[in-house]
């Protein structure tokens, strides 16, 4: 059943987190924009900024892969990695005051996860 749709998932998908490449080229408006968080610290402004790129990247790698069958496993079996592994952190925090605007991210990579282990796995 994922097969069937997988092209459309990955550019869903892909386009939605390349969405913090505005962390990266503003992190205080990104923060604030994406996930109702502030951060001030330059060294917590520097990490939020390297996870844009990061996440940014992955999402371009998603995106790129629903035209290219050919790299899709590697590419969504790191893709499932890096997102159950921040749904597992924001899982952990989800009552710290800082964790309200961060829910959509958890909904949406726990998504992301379990359709692209579905996936991985032949379901």
């Amino acid at each position: 059943m994922i097969d069937a749709h997988l092209e459309g998932i990955l550019w869903v998908t892909g386009a939605i987190t390349m969405l913090p490449l505005l962390q990266f080229l503003a992190p205080r408006l990104g923060l604030k924009l994406l996930y109702k968080v502030e951060v001030n610290d330059p060294v917590g402004l520097l990490f939020a900024r390297h996870w844009g790129l990061l996440a940014f990247v992955l999402g371009a790698l998603l995106f790129y892969a629903a035209g290219h069958p050919e790299i899709r496993r590697p590419v969504l079996f790191a893709a499932m990695v890096e997102k159950a592994g921040l749904v597992g952190l924001l899982a952990a925090q989800r009552k710290a005051p800082s964790a309200g605007g961060l829910r959509l991210t958890l909904a949406f990579d726990a998504l992301c996860s379990l359709l692209y282990a579905g996936w991985l796995l032949g379901i």
